[in-house]
């Protein structure tokens, strides 16, 4: 199973890699590594920052686990399906 966090991190390190080439093939990777961002901000759960910049994504699943005394609210959904990883 592979954790959002490691993808973000292998996302953020080919951008950073491949920006040292940025000029040779014309690709704007500033612009590439803000989309991943934003990308990855949208699929966050629980209660989210005012500063939360997807705008139709409201906080979600905060009473997780609360049947079981446990607090399983944050986190980010994967592939649109019922799973979460925190």
């Amino acid at each position: 199973m592979i954790h959002v966090s490691h993808v973000f991190r292998v996302a953020v390190l080919s951008c950073i890699m491949a920006s040292t080439n940025a000029q040779a093939m014309n690709h704007d990777y500033k612009d590439a590594l803000s989309k991943a961002i934003l990308f990855f901000e949208g699929q966050r759960s629980g209660k989210l920052p005012p500063t939360q910049r997807v705008k139709w994504r409201g906080d979600s699943a905060l009473s997780d686990g609360e049947s079981k005394n446990v607090s399983l609210s944050g986190g980010y959904y994967d592939a649109g399906d019922n799973v979460k990883f925190t």
